[in-house]
């Protein structure tokens, strides 16, 4: 058995590249590419209303934290039990935390 060689990114690269959003917006439901945004955002209200989710959510920053797997354990299991996510109850916790300590 012979090693096939393996492929470089510059060889992947034209099977991965993003679709002209023109010609494939009626079929993709996911959101369209970064550079059509200014375009969209003319188009109507529903991708008015997408640009501004999706500016809200930029606006945001990143946080990392560790925790203790029985920790998280218990924190999957309610975010379960009340149906929201583990990120939304950091962010409910986060901002309680900073609400109790500011002056």
């Amino acid at each position: 058995m012979s090693k096939a060689a393996r492929p470089t990114l510059d060889s992947l690269a034209g099977r991965f590249a993003r679709k002209d959003p023109a010609t494939s917006a009626a079929s993709v439901v996911s959101e369209p590419p970064a550079a059509a945004e200014p375009a969209a955002s003319s188009a109507g209200p529903a991708s008015t209303a997408a640009a501004t989710v999706k500016a809200k959510a930029d606006a945001r920053v990143q946080i990392l934290t560790r925790i203790d797997p029985a920790t998280r354990k218990r924190l999957k299991v309610i975010a379960a039990e009340q149906e929201r996510t583990i990120q939304e109850i950091c962010e409910e916790a986060i901002r309680d935390f900073v609400a109790r300590h500011s002056k």
